[in-house]
């Protein structure tokens, strides 16, 4: 079984850490009014996979499709590591069969340099806030913060992003990064 997967009394763990440390959310039990985050980061953060293949049935038989990394998708049902989702934005859906390690349950709310800092239902949040996401609609996210006490509210999309904010634009991974495996 995928080492990313945890306990199912577990509702989510969180997503990227810092420094060269990941550890994935039990996407498996995320409840049907969540979204997951579609990765194609490997465990250090780095952009592995730049689409995540979605296949036909359980264990990969056939690639019906590719997710971009950063995607958002509903779970529609789970069978063991192997989740069923539908992508929730995209020019086109796509709907299938993809492996729970390339699936996250909380991601960070990021706002604009230099501080990142980002706004949430009228209160200020530190940058790399983690939420979960409960639902895309026209541009927008409806999210809650995972710390108590949970604050929900609607965001601008592309606040949302997989790690903690780095480098002086608050994006996941510095340009000059040069991390190596």
């Amino acid at each position: 079984m995928n080492a990313r997967v945890t306990a199912a009394a577990l509702l989510l763990v969180g997503s990227a850490a810092a420094g060269c440390s990941q550890s994935g959310p039990d996407a498996a039990s995320a409840p049907a009014d969540r979204l997951v985050w579609v990765s194609g980061r490997d465990d250090h953060g780095m952009v592995a996979e730049g689409s995540v293949p979605v296949y036909d049935a359980v264990e990969g038989h056939h690639v019906q499709g590719r997710v971009p990394d950063g995607t958002l998708a509903r779970v529609l049902a789970t069978d063991g590591q192997w989740l069923r989702v539908r992508t929730a934005e995209g020019r086109r859906r796509v709907t299938g069969w993809v492996d729970d390690f390339f699936l996250r349950g909380e991601v960070r709310l990021v706002g604009p340099a230099p501080s990142c800092r980002a706004s949430l239902a009228g209160r200020r949040r530190a940058g790399g806030t983690l939420v979960v996401v409960h639902d895309l609609r026209r541009g927008r996210a409806r999210v809650e913060t995972v710390a108590e006490p949970t604050t929900t509210g609607w965001v601008d999309r592309s606040r949302l992003q997989e790690l903690p904010p780095q480098g002086k634009d608050c994006g996941g991974i510095p340009p000059d990064d040069r991390h190596a495996h």
